[in-house]
């Protein structure tokens, strides 16, 4: 449909040695300059070959057709726990870690999922490795080692990973490790769907698996979980089930080369593809309403409609169809009616596969208080608008709204990141389609099958249907638990009296369809010209008071879309913990006022948003250019026209409330960075001292307050895409004839500073954790180290950085099985930056520092021992992360945004970005000038400034710690039982028998010694097993023993028991300026 001239030619399918070639020709966007090339090897492995010849990152991802759904009964959890072991050595490539330990030192990453049906492992390279990282990724298919002592460690790794969350929950969700928390509402709640369903469907299992079922039920059944393992990979892991997707920089001819050279020896079993007869929901499933009371106080109702399989039907897209339907949020849709009676916040709606031939469509309803009480009236009115809906023809102008702005979405697609492309198409390889339409065949809606669409409605029936009910308050009686998660439920049928109000019901004349979508863009013209080389940074077309107005034209990616930043910079706004909330609920009521109407835009490619800053308001919108202006107009027009609605303001302040209590059940992490920067930020507040002022705001409250946030402000746009300098003054022009407003004065324009700590200081900052059945804690170690704009030092902390984040995942997640989530990197507070490292675990947050203090001391003999060449790879790896290209106009935009805002304009930098791999929070920094001062430093200059602001022997450091305590962590082990299971994992790692080693009455007798130590050499010598107490088991049981003993506090540092003190007590950094005079913007004329 949109084939671009770089297209190879021909489709035919031809063999050649070792593959065959399937196709060539694939469809593709507009503006996609990649090549590709379908094979499918002897073996009948199915590769997608992608040729990007600008991509600085490679990558691969492969896709196994083997997931939960495959476990064994008695080993749940086995297809995922598969997955974790995969990493954890190869018979070619034994080392624990060297499939992690290539990919960091290059530039990469990797992470993998496991799916009901597939698993999904991909990773990122800088573009010169990818030959190396294909070798050593394709062992994970021929020869994996899954060694014992990894399998026990991993077992404990996915017990602990059970309780965080990284993703969505629904496994068919491909984005990140799927991950469960014990605490996560998410994740419990979709487990108590699965445990409700068909019991006799793997559906109903449980998929992530855990201590119980990986180690205790397969042990009480006399099953060796390793010989599972083996047993699993070989059935499963069979060649002509796995779909592979290669990305790089190299001609399709070399790709294709090393696709033979190193997967034609994966195993082909030649197994048929696992099938899952029958229904996870049957007749006994269904007309059942289950009340559940979530961790979090949430308030919702979803109902569940069993639902034809989409997948085969990708060229009509049914689902689709009636998922924009009822999803809408325009007036005459479900939503606004229910908006109306103060009866809901949101509602979403759509299909998730779950087996072939099956899936399921839900609609979800956010609900107020009010509709929690007239829930029954909520699911009516969906029925109401389901019945309407079969009395109703498909409207082919609907269909065809659809198509055309999936046509435009496709034919415009930007690149995205290289790892995720490769994902996504490895899965979307497994689905029934012809291989030309492997890119489009899920975008694109190809014709209007009125039957299908017409038939799929009778799937909306009340006889055919469930529902849950989610409130922590209704009904109170929950007399049942779930039985992994022990999630408070209640089972009844659905009573006689609904379905009879259901079946009864009229129809309502206040829903009826959408309007036609007016947003729909229907110009796509793109000003492309000859340049050089793109602009490095926009230019200040207006300076005026009160007033800088960026632009840039797009020179670098030429899609008809553009963005605008604004900030609406008054710190009026977070002024105090009153002018906090007014204006949070002053941007909700205007972002709710405005949902009916910008609904239509966002369908049409068009978004907006609009949030507090520390010292604003930001509103920034994004899309197709042609109809963009018209969506500006509209958000500032009700912005100053704002009146504050008495009920919806009760809705939003009520919504505000949940979501302030909700923050602090997340996972500790998520929550930990927000304390650290709450110690170095000027004004920021915390909850205790929000709620007060949330709960007695008033209307007039805010009504006061709009006016003085709109009166005065200084304004910085920002304005970058396919329109031209004209229309980026009329932009200006639009916002100030409509917020007519003053300038700050100087006074007020001061940008926000940090709080510096002082030098050779020690402070740690403690609170618990308010969830009190979350077993987890979390601490961050943040060392500080110096102003953001000193580029050689921020270079050199970069570099440590670089240097410390795979040993640091290595020492304390893989091996000391300190916690899932493990990170260590860079943080910048406002003005300044440091390095910090991260754990959540279940262990005390002190002994945990303790650990921490211990790997500083490994990570400073490890950068001394290191080679230069270790050491130069490095330096090559961040050089190549500080100049990764741009791969989007939204990548560049927040580029530039992000130096505007923070008051630096350094515009050789870009803003952070992040991904999560294995529970490690990766992020980077993207600063061409920094990429030409890092190959001119030193390893001396790395390690000076290691021991200078980050070892503990450091007599000059500043560090603070943040505690975030579980109020339930699990009590210490006993000596006697930290001695009985380290000493036989010692013993079978060594091929020796525990019981041999040491007897139970040795144990005991041990436990009691205040040295026991001394006892174990003489056991070990009893053995003739001295040599080898001194090579490992000496230093390894040392270790081990500390996990008793509570650690002792350190003097030196200071607990920070007022916070409103110990911040007075800091000095305060400069405000961030300019790196250089801005009229040397205005003097840079663009190139087009």
């Amino acid at each position: 449909m949109f084939q671009n001239p770089l297209t190879s030619g021909g489709g035919a399918v031809h063999e050649a040695p070792g593959f065959e070639v399937i196709a060539t020709n694939l469809e593709r966007p507009e503006i996609d300059d990649r090549s590709y090339k379908v094979i499918k090897l002897a073996n009948e492995l199915e590769a997608l070959l992608i040729h990007d010849p600008d991509t600085d990152k490679a990558s691969a991802a492969l896709d196994v057709r083997v997931g939960s759904f495959s476990d064994p009964k008695d080993i749940q959890g086995l297809a995922h726990f598969c997955e974790h072991l995969l990493f954890m050595g190869t018979e070619k490539y034994p080392k624990e870690n060297e499939y992690s330990e290539y990919l960091a030192s290059h530039s990469g990453h990797s992470n993998a999922y496991t799916d009901t049906k597939e698993t999904n492992y991909y990773f990122e390279v800088d573009h010169e490795y990818l030959e190396g990282a294909l070798d050593r990724f394709a062992q994970f298919f021929i020869s994996p080692l899954f060694l014992p002592d990894c399998k026990d460690r991993e077992i404990r790794a996915v017990d602990s990973g059970r309780k965080l969350t990284l993703s969505n929950a629904r496994e068919t969700n491909s984005s990140t490790e799927n991950k469960k928390n014990l605490q996560s509402d998410t994740w419990r709640l979709y487990q108590l769907e699965r445990s409700l369903s068909n019991p006799d469907h793997p559906y109903s299992n449980f998929s992530t698996g855990n201590l119980e079922t990986l180690d205790v039920t397969p042990m009480s059944k006399g099953l060796d979980v390793r010989d599972e393992l083996l047993k699993f990979h070989r059935k499963y892991y069979s060649a002509n089930v796995m779909k592979l997707v290669i990305l790089g920089r190299e001609p399709l001819e070399k790709l294709q080369e090393w696709t033979v050279e190193n997967f034609s020896d994966v195993p082909n079993a030649k197994i048929a593809v696992p099938e899952f007869p029958g229904a996870p929901f049957t007749a006994k499933e269904l007309q059942k309403q289950i009340y559940a009371k979530p961790v979090m106080d949430d308030k919702y109702v979803e109902l569940t409609f069993p639902f034809p399989d989409q997948r085969p039907l990708f060229k009509s897209h049914p689902g689709n169809y009636y998922s924009h339907l009822i999803g809408h949020e325009g007036p005459g849709s479900i939503l606004h009616y229910l908006k109306g009676k103060s009866w809901a916040n949101s509602l979403s709606a759509g299909t998730s596969h779950i087996s072939e031939g099956y899936d399921l469509f839900q609609v979800t309803v956010d609900l107020t208080p009010e509709g929690i009480k007239n829930y029954e009236e909520v699911i009516v009115t969906v029925f109401q608008y389901l019945k309407l809906l079969q009395a109703t023809a498909p409207q082919k102008w609907i269909y065809e709204e659809l198509r055309d702005v999936a046509e435009a979405s496709f034919r415009f697609r930007q690149k995205s990141p290289a790892s995720t492309t490769t994902s996504r198409l490895a899965a979307i390889m497994q689905r029934p389609m012809p291989r030309d339409w492997i890119l489009s065949a899920t975008s694109l809606y190809r014709e209007f099958d009125e039957q299908a669409i017409a038939a799929s409605t009778k799937y909306f029936s009340p006889e055919a249907f469930r529902f849950m009910l989610v409130s922590q308050d209704y009904p109170g009686n929950w007399d049942q638990k779930e039985q992994w998660y022990g999630t408070e439920y209640k089972l009844e049928n659905i009573s006689p009296s609904l379905l009879a109000r259901i079946a009864n019901a009229p129809l309502n004349d206040q829903l009826h369809l959408p309007a036609k979508n007016e947003f729909i863009a229907t110009k796509f013209d793109v000003d492309k010209k000859e340049i050089e080389s793109p602009a490095k940074n926009p230019t200040l077309i207006k300076d005026a008071q009160g007033l800088r107005l960026w632009y840039k034209k797009d020179d670098t990616f030429w899609v008809p879309k553009a963005h605008v930043q604004i900030h609406l910079r008054n710190p009026v706004t977070s002024a105090s913990p009153e002018n906090k909330v007014a204006s949070r609920i002053f941007l909700d009521l205007v972002t709710d006022r405005l949902s009916a109407y910008t609904y239509a835009a966002s369908i049409a490619g068009l978004s907006y948003t609009i949030r507090q800053t520390s010292d604003g308001t930001f509103i920034g919108l994004a899309g197709y250019n042609h109809k963009l202006d018209i969506l500006l107009k509209k958000v500032l027009e009700e912005i100053r026209d704002f009146k504050v609605d008495p009920e919806r303001f009760a809705v939003m302040k009520e919504k505000a409330q949940r979501e302030t209590k909700n923050w602090h059940y997340g996972n500790p992490y998520y929550q930990i960075g927000y304390y650290v920067s709450y110690l170095f930020a000027e004004n920021m507040f915390l909850s205790e001292e929000t709620v007060p002022e949330l709960d007695a705001l008033k209307v007039k409250d805010v009504e006061e307050f709009a006016p003085r946030m709109l009166s005065q402000f200084d304004t910085e746009v920002l304005v970058v895409g396919n329109v031209s300098k004209e229309d980026a003054l009329n932009i200006a022009k639009l916002m100030d004839e409509t917020l007519k407003h003053k300038s700050l004065p100087a006074s007020l324009g001061i940008r926000q500073r940090s709080l510096i700590l002082p030098e050779a200081s020690s402070f740690a900052y403690k609170r618990n954790l308010l969830d009190e059945k979350n077993i987890n804690s979390c601490i961050e170690y943040f060392c500080q180290v110096g102003d953001l704009t000193n580029k050689r030092q921020r270079a050199t902390l970069g570099l440590l950085g670089q240097i410390a984040s795979e040993p640091a995942f290595n020492q304390l997640r893989t091996k000391e099985q300190l916690g899932y989530v493990v990170f260590s990197g860079v943080r910048n507070t406002k003005t300044l930056d440091g390095l910090r490292v991260l754990v959540q675990s279940e262990r005390t947050t002190g002994y945990v520092e303790t650990r921490i203090d211990a790997f500083f001391d490994y990570l400073g003999q490890l950068i001394k021992d290191m080679s230069d060449e270790e050491y130069q790879k490095h330096v090559k790896s961040l050089v190549l992360k500080r100049k990764e290209k741009l791969k989007n106009l939204g990548e560049e935009v927040s580029r530039y945004w992000n130096q505007i805002e923070n008051g630096y304009y350094d515009f050789s930098r870009r803003k952070n970005f992040v991904y999560v791999s294995y529970g490690t929070i990766c992020l980077t920094f993207l600063d061409a000038e920094e990429a030409e001062v890092l190959p001119t430093i030193a390893k001396d200059e790395v390690l000076e400034l290691f021991y200078t602001f980050i070892h503990p022997s450091s007599s000059s450091r500043s560090k603070v710690v943040v505690h975030l305590q579980s109020q339930c962590p699990p009590p210490l082990p006993t000596l006697a039982d930290v001695l009985k299971s380290k000493l036989s994992e010692f013993a079978k790692s060594n091929s020796l028998s525990a019981e041999d080693l040491i007897s139970e009455d040795q144990l005991v007798e041990l436990s009691t010694q205040e040295n026991p130590l001394a006892g174990l050499q003489v056991i070990f010598a009893e053995k003739n097993l001295t040599d080898l107490w001194e090579r490992q088991a000496k230093d390894f049981i040392v270790e081990q023993i500390k996990l008793t003993t509570p650690p002792v506090a350190d003097e030196k540092t200071k607990v920070i028991d007022d916070v409103t003190t110990f911040k007075a007590s800091l000095k305060v950094s400069a405000a961030p300026t300019p790196v250089q005079d801005l009229t040397l913007f205005r003097e840079l004329d663009s190139k087009l």
